[in-house]
Parts: structure tokens; C-alpha cells; sequence
């Protein structure tokens, strides 16, 4: 892979981990296509660099994570996202990995996978447009705060299915967690938060699966410019979802969700 490769992957995989449409999915497109990598190896690669997404997530939600480690020693609101944190790590986990090696040997998957996450964008904009016609506002939404148990539960069996091909981890929880009634920059940063947790699993399964042979010296180039992109991408989108249009965030993202499905489908 020369650095031109590296580049391209490190900005495709900066900006589409954060969007609607699945990373893993576009690292294996454009891996096969500059590098002629196989379908596993390229899966494989595309789990490994959602490392970068990890480490830009720790820096932009730096205060979050403090917050989470002062819960351990009693704050009220570290302790509600530590809960959060807990509670969809433990079912992702249980759920993820064994999804995870069903993928790698069954990569055909990813084509029923393209279906629900185009289910869920329909949702989205369904979503969308019942609120145009309530004439809800941003206001009305609930916060992380009115999260439940149950919702937290939901959100991890959400982010488990993010492992199979075609399916946007940030897609599929931040439709979840709009389909549960959040604003939508509420629902952005309680699915971005759990980044680092989520991609630092992914990179090791995926380290572990290749024996190291995704870890190259133009891997970890694309790393460093994923990281750098993603920070521009994750500003980018928590500035629309703070924006007074709701209904148009929920469009956009919804739309977005469809699109990345169909294309799933359409690629078999």
C-alpha cells in the first residue's frame, strides 16, 4: 500500500465512520480496488482503522471520559454515563463477536445487513416527518439524561449489529437513539462516546484475525490522517445537529442511512 492509498483511506475512513454510512464497508471497497486486497484481508483493514476513529473520539469527548471516571468515584452524571457505557459495551460484546467471525466467514451477509440499515433510515425519515407534522421542537426531545435502562440495552444490541458488512455503527446507533426520542445532538454524542470502546474491540479482533498484517507503516499512516479528519467531521456534525432544524437533521440522517444501505445491497 504506498501513501497515496494511505491518504485516500485515512480520509474515507475520518469521514464515513461518523456518517450513515459504513466505514467498514467503504475501507473494503476502496482496499480491494487500490490494493487488490481480498475480501477478509479488506474487512480486516477496515476494522483496524476505526483505531483512528478511537483516539479522535478520546480527544473531542475528552471531557465525557473525565466525567466517566469521576462517576467511579460518586458524580451523579459520570455515574449515568458509565452506566451507558457498561451496559452497551457488555451486550455488544456478547452479541459482536461471535456476529463478527459469522461475517469474516459469511462476508455475503453484509448484503441482507444493507437492508437493515435502509429500514432503519426509513424509520428515520418516517420519524422525521411525524414530527414536522406535531411541529415538535428541539426543546421536546428528551436529553441522555431521560436514557432508560431498556434504552441503554437497545443501544448496545444496536451497535453489536455494526460488526457485519454494510452496517454504519454510527448509523445504526444514532438512528436508534433518534428513534428513541434524543435531540439530535444529544443522540450524536451519546453514539459518538461509544467510539473508542466499540473500535478498540474492532481493532483488536482484527489485529488478532490477520496476525498483524494489517499494522503496516502506511496503515498507520492512513491511521494518522483518519484521525485529523475525523476531528473536522465529528465539529462538522455536532454543529448541524445543533442547529434548530430537528426535522431536517433527522431527514438528512435518515436519507443518509438509506443511501448507505441500498449501496450495500446494491454491491451484493
Amino acid at each position: 500500500m504506498d501513501i497515496t492509498a494511505a491518504l485516500i483511506l485515512g480520509v474515507v475512513q475520518g469521514v464515513s465512520e461518523w456518517l450513515p454510512v459504513s466505514s467498514k464497508t467503504q475501507i473494503m471497497f476502496v482496499s480491494q480496488y487500490l490494493l487488490g486486497a481480498s475480501p477478509e484481508f479488506a474487512y480486516s483493514l477496515g476494522l483496524f482503522l476505526e483505531s483512528a476513529s478511537v483516539l479522535a473520539a478520546l480527544i473531542y469527548f475528552w471531557r465525557v471520559y473525565l466525567k466517566i471516571i469521576r462517576g467511579l468515584l460518586g458524580d451523579v452524571e459520570g455515574r449515568r454515563w458509565l452506566t451507558y457505557v457498561l451496559i452497551t459495551t457488555l451486550i455488544t460484546g456478547a452479541l459482536g463477536i461471535p456476529l463478527y467471525y459469522v461475517a469474516r466467514r459469511w462476508l455475503l451477509v453484509g448484503a441482507s445487513a444493507g437492508w437493515l440499515m435502509a429500514a432503519l433510515g426509513a424509520a428515520v425519515i418516517l420519524n422525521a416527518v411525524l414530527l414536522q407534522r406535531a411541529k415538535t421542537s428541539a426543546a421536546g426531545l428528551k436529553t441522555f439524561n431521560d436514557m432508560k435502562i431498556k434504552d441503554m440495552a437497545l443501544v448496545g444490541i444496536a451497535q453489536a449489529l455494526a460488526v457485519l458488512p454494510g452496517v454504519s455503527r454510527s448509523g445504526i446507533t444514532t438512528t436508534t437513539l433518534l428513534l428513541l426520542g434524543l435531540k439530535p445532538d444529544e443522540a450524536f454524542k451519546a453514539s459518538f462516546v461509544l467510539v473508542p470502546v466499540a473500535g478498540l474491540g474492532a481493532t483488536v479482533l482484527s489485529y488478532l484475525s490477520e496476525g498483524g498484517a494489517v499494522a503496516t507503516s502506511t496503515a498507520l499512516a492512513a491511521f494518522a490522517v483518519g484521525i485529523v479528519v475525523s476531528l473536522v467531521t465529528i465539529n462538522a456534525l455536532l454543529k448541524f445537529a445543533r442547529s434548530k432544524h430537528v426535522v431536517l437533521v433527522n431527514f438528512v440522517i435518515g436519507a443518509l442511512a438509506v443511501a448507505g444501505g441500498l449501496l450495500r445491497v446494491l454491491a451484493g
